[in-house]
């Protein structure tokens, strides 16, 4: 029997339930190689919570893609087409307009493992873990968090074209302290900037050394082989082993904080969503020499910066730069839909019967031989 509360809708929410439906964005992406103890450590405190043997599951990172990917996304059109709710008699979110922005995040795969014999084959799978994530619009900073658990930050986001023709320019600005002073008053401060140099070939004619993504397939032997680095995109899922995707599924913990406690949770769960890149076009490579990325290592960001960077324990005040491996832009049609509660952790309630937790942990690949279509109520657990 089910007995949850209906959600309350306010005329004046923001939150927009998915599914989404984004054409023509356009996708700057960035390859940096990343710390997989930091990765671990990441998966160790937001994804891996309470006793293995009972959530039965645990994330580590995926073991031969040690990188991270930044992207810088640019939404002319955001399409919402989840239907309106009958018993509440509101407008359909489809018929309410649509909305634009920009956005920026660090997406790192990791693996989910089941425990077990059984479950390490059905409910293994791979999925993206985003530990940062900006946009530019306040509505989607909203909907990001309080739907799909995705720690969405509201930022100012520039983007645009380089100093030459077809290169790529972006910063980040966000609210923070400049250093651990007290008594500091918190401002606006640059998080990260990246410039390139135009697409290859370069104007110069130089290539770059044979040992990244960029590089082989911009090589003459790839691109007879591919017909054309235009069919990149056809070949880009078999190449990186569906790790640079056509369809993402991100991981997320979803949290609300319990008004009398705030430093305890009356509500915690995995939420995963998926994300698929329909019609990729116009794939242009850079040479991974020809980018420079930079992170702002001051007080407020430094956190952030050692999730996934080999940064040193305390902040330096300055730029910290990367090394990246490979860049890419190219167009795609964005469908966000299929969100799921992969694992709903039980709640202490102080005294009370604590709240029944449930997992859905089986992977994509096996539901269908399962009989597993469309949504599933969680299994209990003890």
């Amino acid at each position: 029997m089910n007995t949850r509360i209906p959600y309350v809708q306010s005329a004046a929410s923001q939150q927009v339930p998915p599914p989404y439906h984004f054409p023509g964005v356009t996708v700057n992406a960035f390859y940096l190689n990343v710390s997989m103890a930091k990765v671990q450590e990441y998966c160790d405190r937001y994804l891996n919570i309470g006793d293995e043997k009972t959530r039965g599951y645990v994330y580590r990172p995926v073991p031969f893609w040690p990188y991270a990917t930044v992207l810088f996304l640019d939404y002319p059109t955001m399409i919402s087409s989840a239907p309106a709710s009958a018993h509440l008699g509101e407008v359909a979110y489809s018929d309410r307009g649509a909305i634009s922005q920009t956005e920026v995040f660090v997406a790192i795969p990791v693996m989910r493992y089941g425990v077990g014999a059984a479950k390490l084959i059905t409910d293994t799978a791979v999925e993206w873990a985003l530990p940062f994530i900006v946009v530019g619009n306040p509505m989607s900073s909203v909907c990001g968090r309080e739907m799909l658990g995705l720690g969405k930050l509201l930022a100012d986001i520039e983007i645009g074209e380089g100093r030459y023709p077809d290169s790529f320019r972006g910063k980040i600005s966000l609210p923070g302290w400049p250093d651990s002073e007290t008594g500091t008053m918190q401002a606006q401060q640059e998080f990260m900037r990246v410039e390139t140099k135009p697409f290859l070939p370069t104007p110069t004619g130089t290539q770059p050394p044979r040992r990244t993504l960029a590089s082989l397939l911009e090589s003459p032997e790839a691109s007879k082989l591919l017909g054309g680095v235009a069919t990149a995109a056809n070949f880009i899922d078999t190449f990186s082993l569906g790790l640079i995707p056509t369809a993402m599924r991100t991981v997320g913990l979803k949290q609300y904080r319990d008004a009398a406690n705030p430093h305890r949770a009356v509500y915690q769960a995995l939420v995963t969503c998926r994300a698929q890149y329909l019609n990729v076009r116009d794939v242009r490579f850079y040479n991974e020499k020809d980018i420079d990325l930079t992170f702002n290592d001051l007080a407020s960001f430094h956190q952030i910066l050692e999730v996934f960077l080999d940064v040193g324990k305390e902040p330096t005040g300055k730029p910290f730069s990367v090394n990246t491996v490979a860049g890419c832009r190219f167009m795609a049609d964005i469908n966000f839909d299929t969100m799921r509660i992969i694992r709903e952790f039980p709640i202490d309630r102080d005294g009370l019967p604590p709240t029944t937790g449930s997992s859905d942990l089986v992977a994509r690949w096996y539901r269908p031989l399962r009989g597993f279509f469309g949504p599933r109520r969680g299994v209990g657990l003890p």
